[in-house]
């Protein structure tokens, strides 16, 4: 098993880096923060809806009203 992940473990650097070398700097951090967030989530560290979420960030669109107490709270937020 310690094999595998070895192996494994090259194969993802040394893909990472192959691929840097094509992006350019902008893109570099999302690639980067892509590949580190599958890695996580095939470690079992992170669940995939989790990453998902964060990734898609759906917003609920029936959302209930927020509530006065909130309103009050949060005032540069036009309502």
């Amino acid at each position: 098993m310690k094999r595998v992940d070895r192996i494994i473990e090259s194969i993802t650097l040394t893909s990472f880096k192959y691929v840097r070398r094509g992006l350019f700097e902008k893109h570099k951090i999302i690639v980067a923060t892509m590949l580190a967030l599958r890695i996580l989530v095939r470690k079992g560290e992170l669940a995939d809806k989790e990453v998902t979420h964060l990734i898609l960030g759906k917003t609920n669109l029936n959302a209930p009203a927020v509530p006065d107490v909130l309103k009050n709270f949060l005032t540069e937020i036009v309502w």
